[in-house]
């Protein structure tokens, strides 16, 4: 049978109220003499001693877990951030527990329903749904609660990226390599950084051709197909899934077009393509939401403040080959 607090108080001759306290740590165990602490711990190791946790956050209604709940865990973009976040939570005592709703309203809908009743004391989410009223009436109130990425207005409590500045690098990125019109991939327009990515490419170059659908990598295959016969400058993707999948379809192009696109292409310097990324900072925002979380764990008084990050622009070796050949080429005499 497991070991339990009276067996350690049995072998180290003190109190249960006594082992208790020791093992809870913090200022209680302090109050402890030196070498009642260790021989309580020394015997818990001995023991096999191991809390019970879900006992414990029944008493404390505490359960020292934070959920976070992401729309698309498939997105390598995502996995960074949850491992980042699940880090610096480790490093305040709190464990993590990660939830996908792959996009799906009804689904993500279901966890924030079940998430509470699962006693996690704080939420970190990357909503689908996209109002104050249509999140808050799924949560209890008071829950501790940070939105990312998608910021939801109303709600304080948030850590996103600039998509106006995003937006306005790449482009300007684009503009110099000579792209005037260009094709766009788009994930779903209800999702306010796919709509605003599109509003804000379209307002600085002249749009010829867009296709839309899941944010996954078939939509990108499936937009390069429909643009083979379109003379675009570039083609600029929403994001990055976006982006590799028209780059799969890439492969025995003779002249691929330039690639612009929203969060960083893994490998993208080794790929025989221009490609230039909109960069968002993975470890700012990640601990941009703990920190934003901690002092609502902690009971705090605070008035909080949205966060806004920016971005910056990271070209692959081609493109940066054909921002040469263009300075060259108009530095040349005659030109």
């Amino acid at each position: 049978m497991r070991p339990t607090l009276l067996d350690i108080a049995r072998a180290t001759h003190t109190s249960v109220s006594t082992v208790s306290r020791v093992l809870a740590g913090g200022v209680s165990a302090a109050r402890m003499s030196h070498d009642t602490r260790v021989r309580v711990l020394e015997a818990a190791n001995r023991l096999g001693y191991r809390p019970n946790l879900v006992a414990r956050s029944l008493r404390t209604r505490r359960s020292q877990t934070v959920a976070l709940l992401v729309s698309d865990i498939a997105n390598p973009w995502f996995g960074q951030i949850a491992s980042l976040i699940e880090q610096s939570l480790h490093h305040h005592r709190y464990s993590l527990v990660l939830c996908n709703s792959g996009e799906d309203e009804e689904l993500e809908r279901e966890y924030l329903r079940l998430l509470p009743g699962k006693g996690i004391d704080g939420l970190i989410v990357v909503p689908v749904l996209h109002s104050r009223k249509a999140l808050m009436e799924l949560l209890p109130a008071g829950l501790p609660l940070v939105v990312l990425d998608r910021p939801i207005p109303g709600i304080a409590c948030s850590v996103s990226s600039d998509q106006e500045q995003a937006a306005a690098i790449l482009c300007a990125a684009l503009e110099r390599a000579g792209v005037k019109r260009v094709a766009m991939v788009c994930g779903p327009q209800r999702i306010v950084t796919h709509r605003r990515r599109c509003e804000l490419v379209a307002s600085r170059f002249e749009v010829i051709a867009c296709h839309e659908g899941p944010a996954q990598r078939d939509t990108g295959r499936r937009a390069y197909i429909k643009f083979l016969h379109i003379e675009a400058d570039a083609i600029v993707c929403t994001n990055n899934f976006l982006g590799q999948g028209v780059i799969d379809s890439l492969a025995d192009a003779e002249c691929p077009p330039t690639i612009g696109c929203f969060d960083e292409i893994a490998l993208m310097d080794l790929l025989p393509v221009p490609i230039v990324c909109s960069v968002q900072d993975v470890p700012l925002l990640a601990e941009g939401c703990v920190q934003q979380l901690l002092p609502q764990l902690r009971g705090e008084l605070t008035k909080p403040q949205p966060l806004v990050l920016p971005t910056r622009a990271v070209p692959n070796r081609r493109f940066q080959a054909l921002l040469m050949q263009r300075r060259e080429s108009s530095a040349a005499p005659g030109q």
